[in-house]
């Protein structure tokens, strides 16, 4: 299956290739060939710590993270490759965001082409963490305003990112107006995995079953003492309502 679009080929796929299932390791040995950065490398933040060592205590805790939303997303019928997966954050701040990062670098590493997407509009902050410019992204490409897809090569090997780009005018509302894997469908993408990075909007409330009908597994971010229960019954509720599979979560 290869995605369409009509905004034309994003260069930034040139070279993009679709992962090999009968090439695919055990865990143990494709650890041994992972692409790391060198120590130092200032292409990505430090708090990246899988683009720069797989034997890290925190790495191993999201590998944890990554084997629950695949084996989530298998269950469901999921192709390898081509699963959707979202990081939900419940208030969980920068926490969360790490945690995003750092899961689509062990994806990319470990499963192939992988398209991380920052869909908090609102407040974007994967650019940061993966160096890469925020001047046009997601809120562009929704309001159809983006002559070229904002997705871009990070200095992760086979991980691309879709900065939050510049909620202006109203721009960061689009995102709850309908499920971004049936927008993704539009995009001209490879054949890749992608990871939707979403965050609790101030004003509470954030419609995240529209926005993540159709994907595959779901992992919630909650911050402890900070989300209440309420709140997280809210977002199961809403999720489940629209079939949405939750993998577990994690607490900051």
């Amino acid at each position: 299956m290869r995605l369409r679009s009509t905004a034309g080929t994003n260069p930034a796929f040139a070279r993009a290739t679709t992962l090999d299932a009968k090439r695919s390791k055990p865990e143990s040995a494709a650890q041994a060939s992972l692409a790391l950065l060198a120590p130092g490398d200032n292409r990505v933040d430090p708090l990246v710590t899988a683009a720069f060592s797989h034997g890290d205590v925190y790495v191993r805790k999201v590998r944890e993270v990554r084997a629950n939303l695949l084996k989530t997303a298998r269950e469901g019928g999921a192709l390898a490759g081509m699963m959707r997966l979202a990081v939900l954050s419940l208030h969980a701040g920068d926490e969360a965001s790490i945690l995003a990062a750092n899961l689509a670098t062990v994806l990319a590493q470990m499963d192939g082409p992988t398209i991380l997407v920052d869909a908090d509009i609102e407040h974007p902050s994967l650019d940061r963490l993966l160096r890469i410019p925020n001047q046009i992204g997601l809120a562009e490409q929704l309001a159809g305003m983006a002559l070229r897809l904002p997705v871009m090569p990070t200095a992760i090997e086979r991980l691309w990112l879709m900065p939050g780009g510049q909620a202006v005018n109203g721009a960061g509302s689009l995102i709850e107006k309908r499920s971004l894997a049936e927008a993704a469908d539009g995009w001209n993408l490879p054949d890749a995995n992608l990871v939707a990075y979403l965050a609790e909007r101030p004003r509470g409330g954030t419609a995240f079953g529209n926005i993540l009908e159709k994907f595959n597994a779901v992992v919630l971010v909650v911050q402890r003492g900070v989300t209440s229960l309420g709140e997280i019954r809210r977002v199961i509720d809403d999720l489940d309502r629209h079939g949405i599979p939750i993998a577990g979560s994690v607490v900051s």
